[in-house]
């Protein structure tokens, strides 16, 4: 068996469903053999940033394992931007690119150089035929939660396979007995790092057992929804562009339970840091099931504190541009997956959708990458297709992010994904500067993806409406005023 088969193969046991690729000639054998293989889709992106995108967005509605593939050279650094998105995010993202064949290597051969920049986090060059690299990378990405480069010379890709290499994917979970003394006020700061490897179904029973333990709760941005935010337990986001009630209890609380969280200086900003660091208990659960997950939240040894009553959130007025955020939010189903690019339209997003399930808004959070929001819908949208996930996924962006990877409307038309793309049209980029915008609406008629271009914030609702009874993509463009941003706390 050749290598690449022996990938293939791979794919399969690991049930990999959906790869998201771009040909060229240093992956090519390995790029035909997905085209043509039965087990895994090969979804054809048209520019390589987006098949990062794609993967991470897949990565991050499953909790699983995204993966996307580019060839050699140009194919890889255009590769560079998502992965290190997914990097920053902590996304498992499996990332493989081709390379000339070995005795070409540092010899100024057609598109050789160096590889090691999408290494962020780790990567190998792949020497021999042996699928042990694959089983090492797969279960460091699902382990750690970030992105996994797999660097194969073609010559590789040919060779007959040795005998495959098994490595064991034992991660230990923490499970925890803390008792600390006369706490008062205990609050419980939830991460990402609460979902450990739990599938999706299991990851929406996690809000049940959070109830439980009866304390006061606040998230990071990327675990809003892990408890339903309408609920009186949970205080709402932290941070930069956090709640003023859910920063306050950071300050107030005497003992902070951060469960899953980096402690990144958007969750915990400069103004507070030093006054918060040094009463947060960090615990790293890393669970494997569901079960593993409830010991560990279940013998925290914390006792019932809601301590917390009758918090008012402060009010916004809102504008124009927020005004019509708000009504396209308030007309789609409330459990839809909101992707965002970056920009002022995710700020808005942020403060005005309340989640009631986990992964609800995903944004790139950490590095506010523009061109984001666009390819991450696709790959969200096939995770839900892939593993039965009954959401709408709804893209709000602004118009500068759209034109980043515009050119990923041919993926959403060729698959008929069922994607509404929603671009608040107001011609700037942020306090940067104006923007001169093409006529979005000619141009999703060119992919031949339906279309509407909305002026008045009641034609939102009705447009809205159109799309969930159809079968098929929907593109809105919304004119809105310049609206200055509220100030982030801290």
């Amino acid at each position: 068996m050749k290598f690449m088969d022996a990938i293939l193969d791979f794919f399969k046991e690991k049930n990999i469903k959906t790869i998201f690729s771009y040909p060229g000639e240093q992956i090519y054998p390995l790029y035909k053999a997905l085209d043509e293989n039965e087990d895994v889709k090969n979804i054809m992106v048209r520019h390589e940033q987006g098949a990062a995108h794609a993967a991470d967005g897949y990565a991050r509605i499953t909790n699983y394992v995204g993966v996307c593939l580019a060839t050699a050279g140009p194919g890889a650094t255009n590769l560079t931007t998502g992965i290190a998105t997914a990097y920053k995010d902590s996304s498992s993202v499996l990332c493989i690119t081709g390379r000339c064949q070995k005795k070409y290597i540092g010899e100024n051969y057609f598109q050789e150089i160096p590889m090691e920049f999408l290494n962020f986090f780790k990567g190998y060059f792949v020497e021999t035929p042996d699928v042990g690299y694959f089983e090492k990378a797969f279960n460091e990405t699902l382990n750690s939660r970030k992105p996994i480069h797999i660097n194969i010379p073609r010559d590789v890709l040919d060779i007959i396979v040795n005998e495959k290499t098994k490595t064991e994917n034992n991660q230990n979970y923490s499970k925890c007995n803390l008792k600390v003394e006369n706490v008062k006020r205990p609050l419980l700061l939830i991460g990402q790092g609460i979902y450990g490897k739990l599938s999706y179904k299991e990851i929406t029973k996690i809000g049940k057992i959070l109830e439980e333990l009866n304390i006061p709760i606040v998230t990071t941005f990327p675990a809003r929804g892990v408890i339903d935010e309408n609920d009186d337990l949970c205080l709402g986001l932290v941070g930069r562009r956090g709640s003023e009630t859910a920063n306050k209890a950071l300050l107030d609380a005497d003992v902070v339970y951060s469960i899953g969280s980096s402690l990144s200086y958007n969750t915990i900003v400069e103004g507070i840091r030093d006054k918060v660091l040094n009463k947060i208990i960090s615990i790293n659960p890393n669970p494997n099931n569901i079960k593993e997950l409830k010991d560990t939240l279940l013998n925290l040894g914390i006792d019932d504190k809601p301590w917390i009553e009758n918090l008012k959130e402060s009010s916004y007025n809102l504008g124009d541009y927020s005004s019509k955020i708000k009504e396209i939010i308030d007309s789609l189903p409330n459990n839809t997956i909101i992707t965002t690019d970056a920009g002022n339209h995710t700020v808005f997003t942020c403060m005005l959708k309340k989640c009631s399930l986990p992964k609800t808004i995903i944004s790139s959070n950490s590095m506010g990458t523009m061109g984001f929001g666009l390819p991450v819908s696709i790959g969200v949208k096939f995770g839900c297709l892939d593993y039965g996930i009954g959401r709408e996924v709804v893209l709000i962006s602004g118009d500068g992010g759209f034109q980043m990877n515009i050119q990923e409307l041919g993926v959403i038309a060729e698959n008929n994904l069922k994607i509404l793309m929603v671009i608040m049209k107001n011609n700037k980029l942020n306090v940067f500067g104006e923007i001169r915008n093409p006529n979005f609406n000619k141009i999703a008629d060119a992919y031949g993806i339906d279309n509407a271009y909305i002026e008045d914030i009641d034609e939102i609702g009705e447009n809205v409406k159109s799309y969930l009874k159809k079968k098929k993509p929907y593109l809105m463009v919304v004119e809105c005023e310049d609206e200055n941003l509220p100030r982030p706390f801290g």
